[in-house]
């Protein structure tokens, strides 16, 4: 070891570029690794979770968002562009209409159109779901570069907000492919039991940028009608992407 090297920084380090490259791993696979012993492993770890550099569950630690955190560039230009779109649309259907983009784990809203229906889901800008349930979340995953999907993808915990949600990291996969095959992405009781969400994708500069979404109860958003709403918004999406060229070259 060099004379100005820090052991115990290093070891931290390491600690850290492990996880990286493993996603979630125990206290013994850690030790086992390094061949460490267990008193000095833990207060490394201990002091990595202190700092918000790491965290523990029931699997292991695994990085926080402060080290592997992925956050999806946003054009605040998607959200003032896309108005006009959104307000037509969701006066045609009377549902409310959203844009949406990545932060880490969850997708966050930051433009919304209300729909005309007094019943209606009441949502706020800066709201947030885990991506992995929500519509708009699953249409930005399922249509980036695999290399930028991937960071995102390591980062997803699958936890369950309802039964319906996705907890199979393999399924989840799978699912992604589907929806780029269908160009659109179904919420179906995943974030909240009783409302539906379907959303599209919005590309900017040749990459999804953000994505579009309608979302109501099941009793007005039925699976009946997913084949005419998903084709409605795919010409929304689309409608908006091209706008955004527009502007971008201007």
């Amino acid at each position: 070891m060099s004379q100005y090297e820090v052991s115990t920084l290093k070891k931290g380090l390491q600690i850290l570029d492990l996880l990286q490259a493993n996603e979630v791993m125990s206290l013994t696979d850690i030790m086992d690794y390094f061949q460490w012993n267990k008193t000095s492993t833990f207060r490394l770890l201990y002091t990595l979770e202190n700092m918000e550099y790491i965290q523990k569950n029931s699997r292991g630690y695994s990085l926080t968002d402060k080290m592997s955190g992925q956050k999806q560039p946003h054009h605040p230009m998607v959200d003032w562009v896309s108005v006009p779109a959104l307000l037509e649309l969701s006066q045609r259907l009377g549902e409310t209409m959203y844009i949406g983009v990545l932060d880490g784990t969850d997708v966050v809203t930051t433009q919304i159109v209300d729909g005309t229906h007094s019943m209606r889901i009441h949502s706020t800008i800066g709201d947030r779901d885990p991506a992995h349930g929500s519509a708009l979340g699953k249409a930005i995953l399922a249509f980036m570069e695999p290399d930028t999907q991937k960071p995102f993808l390591r980062q997803l915990e699958y936890t369950k907000s309802t039964i319906h949600t996705f907890d199979d990291k393999q399924l989840f996969v799978y699912h992604l492919m589907d929806i780029q095959e269908k160009g659109y992405a179904i919420d179906d009781e995943e974030t909240e039991m009783g409302v539906r969400c379907i959303a599209a994708p919005i590309f900017f500069n040749g990459r999804v940028a953000a994505s579009v979404a309608i979302s109501g109860p099941v009793s007005r958003l039925p699976k009946a009608k997913d084949k005419l709403i998903s084709k409605e918004l795919k010409e929304c999406s689309q409608r908006i992407s091209k706008q955004l060229e527009q502007k971008g070259r201007s």
